[in-house]
């Protein structure tokens, strides 16, 4: 066993004996765990839109009207963003872990509820609206 290794037993076991048996429990590592819906560690770029529940929200904040013209608008970047990029892949997911990065999304927490996510290993993930992201893969090199 290098010195290392012997240090990092040492410490565990160091912190594992100070903890009392009846809050083992509260101190449980695996309940610390990001509860996140995916975790991508490959390069990838997806494209999220809203859930039924975020599509009332939407409706209840902008009025359905203007909701219908937003939807109309993330309708048509997404079906240009698929023909000049189709290797996206539509999701669902709201909290996307990148462990390789130390950067977990979290869609809730974003008011734009269409958005292109583009990741690249070794970099941190770019978010994008739909309009930008659009205007990014078609613009000229």
């Amino acid at each position: 066993m290098s010195c290392q290794q012997e240090v990092k037993k040492t410490e565990f076991q160091a912190v594992e004996k100070k903890i009392p048996e009846q809050k083992k429990e509260e101190y449980n590592i695996e309940s610390q765990k990001i509860k996140a819906d995916t975790i991508i560690t490959k390069s990838t770029i997806l494209l999220l839109g809203p859930d039924d529940k975020e599509v009332e929200e939407i409706k209840k904040k902008q009025g359905e009207d203007n909701f219908y013209t937003i939807a109309d608008d993330a309708n048509y970047y997404s079906a240009e963003i698929f023909e000049v990029a189709p290797e996206i892949i539509y999701t669902g997911y709201k909290i996307i872990d990148f462990p390789k990065e130390n950067y977990v999304f979290n869609k809730n927490k974003s008011e734009n509820k269409w958005l292109v996510i583009d990741y690249t290993v070794g970099s941190k993930p770019k978010i994008y609206s739909l309009a930008d992201y659009y205007h990014y893969v078609t613009e000229e090199k």
